[in-house]
């Protein structure tokens, strides 16, 4: 099973370690206002089949003014833009 792990220059407390299952399960989407961490008004929940298209979709599309992209994985984890710059880049390969 392959697994996606965060580099180190994050704290042990923000690393997430992803599973090829976490990957290929549903996820959402949803714009949150810069940091308020979840505690602004976030914007409508964009339904994705599997986590690797939610995160090319936040890669590849212009949040709206004053957002930032979260997910939401299958397996609860949240992942913030720290987060799915490293994803999106270990998805891309060598």
């Amino acid at each position: 099973m392959s697994r996606v792990v965060l580099p180190e220059r994050f704290s042990r407390q923000d690393r997430i370690m992803l599973t090829k299952d976490d990957l290929d399960a549903p996820a959402h989407l949803q714009y949150e206002p810069i940091g308020t961490a979840g505690q602004g008004h976030p914007s409508d929940v964009r339904e994705f089949s599997s986590l690797r298209e939610a995160v090319h979709w936040a890669m590849n599309n212009e949040p709206p003014a004053g957002m930032e992209a979260v997910i939401r994985a299958n397996s609860g984890a949240v992942l913030g833009p720290r987060h799915l710059e490293e994803i999106w880049s270990s998805l891309q390969g060598p």
